[in-house]
């Protein structure tokens, strides 16, 4: 499950392009979280709509949790609803990970979270 896949906006652009590149060889299985394509199209308008298409639409699952993960990743303790949906979206999906920038913001997720660079020195 890989959040914010395509935003150069944080220092993981770089190791976060090459998981999205892994994923579009078959070489790992991604899944992006509804809400996730939904941000994007909110923050870049109708300029989103190409690159999601080619990069993550066509090649990766678009998932999301159900009412019952998401009530019980929000008593969790979430201050972030965002979070909670994307761990929810993870568990539904029954990901291994959660590939985010972002990582101590799922301090009390049950699929644990860990950074592309991490997750590729580890895996790859």
């Amino acid at each position: 499950m890989i959040t914010s896949p395509g935003e150069r906006r944080h220092g993981h652009y770089s190791a976060s392009l090459q998981m999205v590149k892994q994923a579009r060889r078959g070489a790992v299985e991604a899944a992006i979280a509804s809400h996730t394509v939904a941000n994007a199209f909110y923050r870049y308008q109708k300029a989103a709509i190409p690159v999601l298409k080619e990069f993550f639409l066509d090649e990766m699952e678009v998932v999301c949790g159900n009412a019952h993960q998401v009530i019980a990743v929000i008593n969790l303790g979430f201050s972030d609803l965002e979070d909670a949906l994307q761990v929810a979206a993870a568990m539904a999906w029954k990901s291994a990970f959660i590939i985010t920038c972002n990582e101590r913001d799922f301090r009390r997720s049950p699929v644990p979270a860990i950074s592309p660079a991490a997750y590729l020195k580890r895996f790859h």
